[in-house]
C-alpha cells in the first residue's frame, strides 16, 4: 500500500503546471490578447470542459480510470506544444478547448479511481488524507518548476511550455504502473452504461438535496476562484508586481498551497466537513473586500484563497463521494465538475469585458464580496451539507 501510495503521488507530480502557468497570461498578452480576449479564451476552456465532462466521465467508466487517465496526459503533451505555435485569439482558443477535452479525462476520473483503490482495500477514509497529500507534492514540484518559468521565458516565450509538455509525457510510464480498480471487473457493470443511463444516473444524483446545493455552493465560489486566476497576473501587474517577479510568486503561492492541502485531513477531523465548507464565507469575503481598500493586500490574498481552495476541495469531493455508489461513480463526478466549469465559464467571458472597464483589481474584489455574500444566504436557506440521512429532506 504504502509503494502504492508513492507512485499515485509521483503521478500526480507530472500533472504539475508550474512550468507555463505563471507566464501564461503574459504570453497571450504578448501575442495581441486583451483582458476581453483573455477572457473569452478562458470561456471558451470552461465550456468545452461542460461540454466533454459527461462523455469523458463515461469513457471512464468504459474504458477503464487508468486508461482515460493516460489520455488526458497525451491531450496536454499535444497542448503545450500547441501554445508553441498559437498566435491569435482564434489559435488560443482552439488549445484552450482541446486542452478541456484533456483536463476532462482527468477531473472526475481522477477521483474516483483513487476512491475506489483505497475502498477495494477498505481504507476509503483516507481519502481526504490521500487526495491532500498528492495535491501537496504536485504543488511543491510546481514550485520548484515555478521557480525556473520566469528565467526560461526570458531565453525563449515557448521554453516553458515544452518543458511542461515533457513533464507531462513522463506520467504516461507512471501511470501504467499503478492498478485497475473495480470498474473492469468481470461482470462490467460500468462498461454496459450508456450515454443515455449516465445521464439518467446524473439527474437522479444531483436531484438529492445533500449533492445538489453543495454543488450549488461550491460553484459560486468555483466562480469567484475561476476568475481570480484568470485576470491575477494582471491585476498583480496593476498593483506594482513586476514580470519578472512572477515566478518566484508563483513558486510561492505553490508551496502555500502544498502545506494547505496537507492541512485537509487534520482540519476536517477537528472541525468537521460542515465546518470545513462553511468556513469558505467569511473568508471569502473578508479577504476579497481588504484589497478594495488597500489594493497591496492582494498579494497575500492569492495566497490566501490558494490555501483555502486546497483545504476544501478534497473534504468537498469525499463528501460528494461518500454519497454515491460505485457504479457511475466517474460520470457523476464529472458531472459535478460539469456545474462548477459552466458558472467558471460565464464568468470569465462576462468578467474580462467588465475587467477591460473597472480594471482587474476592482472587478475581483468586488466579484469575491458577491460571492461571499450569495454563499452565504443560500448557506443559511439550503443547508447545502446534509447527512445522508436528510436527503429526503425538503429541499
Amino acid at each position: 500500500m504504502v509503494s502504492l501510495v508513492r507512485r499515485y503521488y509521483l503521478y500526480r507530480a507530472t500533472l504539475s503546471p508550474g512550468f507555463y502557468l505563471p507566464v501564461s497570461v503574459v504570453y497571450m498578452e504578448a501575442q495581441g490578447l486583451g483582458l476581453a480576449d483573455i477572457g473569452f479564451v478562458q470561456g471558451a476552456f470552461s465550456f468545452a470542459m461542460v461540454a466533454s465532462e459527461l462523455p469523458t466521465g463515461y469513457l471512464g467508466d468504459l474504458l477503464g480510470r487508468r486508461t482515460a487517465l493516460a489520455l488526458g496526459n497525451s491531450v496536454v503533451v499535444a497542448v503545450m506544444l500547441g501554445f508553441t505555435v498559437a498566435d491569435s485569439t482564434p489559435a488560443f482558443t482552439a488549445v484552450y478547448v482541446l486542452w478541456a477535452v484533456g483536463w476532462t479525462f482527468r477531473t472526475g476520473t481522477a477521483d474516483a479511481w483513487l476512491y475506489e483503490l483505497l475502498a477495494d482495500r477498505d481504507a476509503e477514509d483516507e481519502y481526504a488524507r490521500i487526495s491532500g497529500r498528492a495535491d501537496s507534492t504536485l504543488r511543491v514540484v510546481s514550485a520548484g518548476t515555478a521557480l525556473a518559468a520566469g528565467f526560461l521565458y526570458t531565453v525563449d516565450p515557448t521554453v516553458p511550455f515544452l518543458a511542461n509538455a515533457g513533464l507531462a509525457a513522463l506520467g504516461l510510464p507512471l501511470l501504467f504502473t499503478l492498478p485497475r480498480t473495480q470498474e473492469v471487473d468481470a461482470d462490467g457493470d460500468d462498461a454496459q452504461m450508456g450515454i443515455r443511463e449516465a445521464a439518467r444516473v446524473l439527474r437522479a444524483q444531483l436531484s438529492r438535496p445533500s449533492i445538489r446545493w453543495l454543488v450549488v455552493y461550491a460553484a459560486l465560489f468555483n466562480l469567484a476562484f475561476s476568475v481570480t486566476r484568470v485576470f491575477e497576473q494582471p491585476a498583480l501587474r496593476a498593483v506594482g508586481v513586476p514580470i519578472t517577479g512572477l515566478g518566484l510568486l508563483y513558486a510561492g503561492f505553490k508551496l502555500v498551497s502544498a502545506a494547505a492541502s496537507s492541512a485537509a485531513g487534520p482540519l476536517q477531523d477537528r472541525i468537521g466537513t460542515r465546518g470545513v465548507l462553511l468556513l469558505l464565507v467569511p473568508a471569502v469575503g473578508i479577504a476579497y473586500a481588504s484589497f478594495a481598500v488597500v489594493p497591496l493586500l492582494l498579494v497575500p490574498v492569492l495566497f490566501f484563497r490558494r490555501g483555502i481552495q486546497r483545504v476544501t476541495r478534497p473534504v468537498r469531493n469525499e463528501y460528494v463521494n461518500d454519497r454515491l455508489e460505485d457504479v457511475g461513480r466517474a460520470t457523476v463526478l464529472s458531472g459535478v465538475s460539469m456545474a462548477l466549469s459552466l458558472a467558471s465559464g460565464t464568468a470569465n467571458v462576462l468578467g474580462g469585458r467588465v475587467a477591460a472597464v473597472v480594471g482587474p483589481v476592482a472587478f475581483l474584489s468586488g466579484t469575491g464580496v458577491a460571492v461571499a455574500l450569495v454563499a452565504g444566504l443560500l448557506w443559511t436557506v439550503t443547508r447545502p451539507v446534509r447527512e445522508p440521512a436528510a436527503d429526503a429532506a425538503p429541499s
